[in-house]
């Protein structure tokens, strides 16, 4: 190998790293661009919710101001009317009583004179019986005898109103009420005083909302530059892959196979020019063709400062057949080869291909003898390395997710492969149809998915930065193996303690968004495994609130266990008919 040879390559090589270093850098962050507006966000959203609440407690206590001051008017007039009542019925119990002392005197005088008559009856009677005077003297017995009873009624009744006026509790009455509006005093001046501290806080809450707000969008912001950086740094890793390296590109298929394509080596020449051929005594100008043979091999990425051009050369006269893979063109012209995991597919170190591990992918063209004679070079062409791949094992995309309401479940199926490693589910639950982030410059879905309730930034990448405490762990309710493949229906359950993914607590009756992200389990290789998240666009679920609260709403309990058995009867039948369902289409 020349040195022309030998520094082309070394620029080439250095330049292909520079550029896959700073697309890796760029790629760094956009990542953590991502994780900030998706934490501004959070923020944003949770100060909304603080001053939706904010806002609902003072409007609560405002109406409960407001009752307080009309109960505080009409306490005062019942003070004041208690007042007079008091006042007025202290006069009655003197007047009742001064009444009722007099009745009783004009009512004892009354019968003293009765006696008296009565004694001159009894004189007359005996003196004078028959004549006039005993007969106007009977009269006036008869006359005031009547009179003696009625007098001795009136007293009576006299003595039982004087009786009645005392018994009337008008000085309880008076104190009751002084002590009422005291009380209803103290509750004005505490309703008063939360009025005022939630209006306070209202105020802070909107400030806090107007600041988290600010933040998102230069999150947005950021990222926004962050991807168009990106995007500008792919293209510029494009361009220079393709005039540098022959557009060698290699792409990992799962964990089953590498596929790799590139475009074939020309000749910078391929005649003379007529002047110098004719100068020659050439009549044919066609310059030998290199009729490059072209093999591509595997390198572990660790490996890679130790690929060079004359190992290369040694190492295939010697392990062409093992280590070396021919790629020649299919009918459209294109040279594309897969390498497959498991088929006998080596490294350049002789090694099987392993899950996990980064590997670099080289094309090695070997050049005609003649044309190597001509230009004077024996050396065969290698290019430079492609970008790093790495074998992972898919994991299973949940599907057909929806929420029962009877169980209080997240319930979804998976299909995998047929074997004894199961992953770990995380069901998370994304608040839907969000306002204030339903605006965002960066759209967090592809065009392709259509309308969704999702208006925040969320992605695979993010669900793996959601804590543990914000999610629930799936289990398997049934399964079945249908044509060496295992179909699991999968179950969560949503407790009232539940916190969406920003870990806020659930709202009863609110929508949410339910999506899986599929991970490799604990106690496992988590770098031959490929994470994986259900699709964004899930139809909302709406979580309803739990038994308790239900509880308070139920007419009776007779009425409330026959809907309930109604109820469960129905969701049974819906939830076999659409197990039934996915079974079927799985055959």
């Amino acid at each position: 190998m020349n040195s022309y040879q030998e520094n082309l390559q070394e620029v080439v090589g250095t330049s292909l790293d520079a550029l896959y270093a700073q697309q890796q850098k760029l790629a760094s962050q956009r990542r953590s661009a991502q994780y900030s507006l998706y934490y501004a966000q959070g923020a944003q959203l949770t100060a909304h919710d603080n001053l939706e609440a904010t806002i609902e407690q003072l409007e609560a206590v405002r109406l409960i101001n407001q009752q307080g001051v009309k109960n505080d008017n009409l306490m005062n007039n019942l003070v004041e009317s208690t007042h007079l009542i008091q006042s007025n019925v202290a006069t009655t119990v003197s007047n009742s009583a001064t009444a009722a002392t007099n009745v009783q005197t004009a009512a004892t005088a009354v019968a003293k004179l009765a006696a008296d008559i009565g004694s001159a009856l009894n004189v007359a009677a005996a003196a004078c019986y028959g004549t006039d005077i005993y007969k106007k003297t009977l009269e006036a017995n008869a006359f005031i005898r009547e009179t003696a009873n009625q007098a001795e009624y009136a007293s009576q009744k006299a003595m039982e109103a004087s009786s009645s006026s005392s018994e009337v509790i008008a000085k309880e009455l008076e104190s009751s009420a002084t002590r009422s509006k005291s009380e209803l005093e103290k509750l004005l001046a505490v309703s008063q005083t939360q009025f005022k501290s939630l209006s306070s806080a209202r105020v802070a809450d909107q400030e806090a909302l107007s600041s988290a707000s600010q933040t998102e969008k230069q999150a947005e912001g950021a990222l926004e530059d962050a991807q168009s950086a990106e995007s500008a740094i792919d293209e510029t890793v494009q361009d220079g892959n393709d005039t540098l390296n022959f557009n060698l590109t290699a792409v990992a298929q799962g964990d089953q196979q590498i596929t790799v394509s590139f475009q074939p080596f020309t000749s910078a020449f391929t005649q003379l020019p007529e002047q110098c051929a004719a100068q020659l005594g050439k009549t044919d100008s066609a310059l030998p063709d290199p009729a490059p043979h072209y093999f591509v091999f595997v390198v572990s990425a660790d490996k890679k400062s130790s690929i060079k051009q004359d190992q290369v050369e040694s190492t295939f006269a010697e392990y062409q057949k093992d280590r070396f893979t021919e790629v020649t063109p299919d009918d459209q012209g294109h040279y594309q080869t897969t390498l497959k995991y498991g088929d006998s597919c080596l490294d350049f170190a002789g090694k099987p291909l392993e899950l996990g591990r980064d590997y670099l992918v080289y094309m090695y063209a070997v050049l005609d003898l003649t044309y190597q004679k001509y230009i004077g070079s024996y050396s065969n062409v290698l290019s430079s390395a492609s970008p790093a791949v790495t074998l992972l094992t898919p994991l299973p995309v949940a599907q057909k997710i929806s929420f029962d309401d009877e169980s209080r479940q997240i319930l979804f199926m998976v299909t995998g492969n047929k074997g004894k490693y199961e992953p770990e589910f995380r069901v998370m639950l994304l608040p839907a149809y969000q306002p204030l982030t339903g605006g965002l410059m960066v759209a967090p879905l592809p065009p392709k998915a259509g309308h969704s309730a999702l208006n925040f930034y969320f992605n695979q990448s993010i669900a793996m930065q959601v804590s543990s405490a914000n999610y629930q762990l799936a289990h398997i309710e049934s399964s079945v193996v249908k044509n060496e493949k295992r179909v699991h229906w999968m179950a969560a359950a949503v407790p009232d303690d539940m916190t969406d993914n920003f870990g806020n607590p659930l709202i009863a009756g609110s929508s949410y968004i339910p999506v899986v992200l599929t991970t490799p389990a604990s106690g496992v290789d988590q770098g031959h495994y490929a994470s994986s998240l259900s699709a964004l666009d899930t139809d909302p679920v709406m979580i309803i609130p739990g038994e308790d609260y239900l509880g308070q709403l139920q007419p009776s309990a007779s009425t409330a266990q026959v809907t309930d058995k109604d109820d469960s009867e129905e969701k049974k039948a819906r939830r076999s008919a659409k197990k039934n369902e996915s079974d079927d289409e799985q055959e």
